[in-house]
């Protein structure tokens, strides 16, 4: 009988020790699930934007916009990013930003008043280097709400004389 005893005992023993192990394993687990959900609470959601914005851009594209569309509140400010990259020889580039047509929310045509700021300065970029640069918008306070439109242009200097670079990019603000 003291054999089935310690028999028992043992098992029983076998038992909780795996019981143990196979909670700690379900602790960690559950302590790394938990941990992946609090880095993503801390990226922000510029920051989720911009990670996307890059990987929207293709490899192949010349010029790209990876955002082209933000809603920009009255009296607000925001930045669109523009990468260009040059698969020609070391050139120089200047981008032009123009206001196109701007609608309310009937569709029918109103004033385009939206303030931008971009580097106007021209640039050179060596082949198969990429730029990058920011183009802001500020919403009036008295703006209008509707959709926005711009229009961007990358140009390059051949023989003496800028031509369009890529096709052209377009912007949409849209004001609530």
């Amino acid at each position: 009988m003291e054999k089935r005893g310690i028999e028992f005992s043992l098992t029983f023993l076998v038992t909780i020790i795996l019981a143990v192990v196979i909670m700690a394993f379900g602790v960690r687990f559950l302590y790394s699930l938990a941990s992946e959900a609090t880095e993503l609470d801390r990226t922000s959601t510029e920051q989720l934007d911009k990670r996307f914005a890059e990987i929207s851009c293709e490899s192949n594209d010349k010029v790209c916009i990876g955002i082209v569309r933000k809603i920009i509140q009255k009296g607000k400010t925001d930045a669109f990013g523009l990468k260009i990259i040059n698969i020609y020889a070391t050139s120089e580039f200047k981008v032009e930003v123009n206001p196109s047509k701007a609608f309310d929310r009937q569709n029918n045509e109103i004033a385009n008043n939206i303030n931008f700021k971009y580097n106007t300065n021209q640039m050179t970029i060596e082949k198969n280097e990429e730029k990058s640069l920011g183009i802001g918008f500020e919403v009036p306070k008295n703006a209008e709400s509707g959709t926005y439109v711009f229009d961007i242009a990358v140009k390059r200097r051949v023989n003496g004389e800028f031509i369009r670079y890529d096709e052209l990019q377009k912007i949409y603000v849209e004001v609530p």
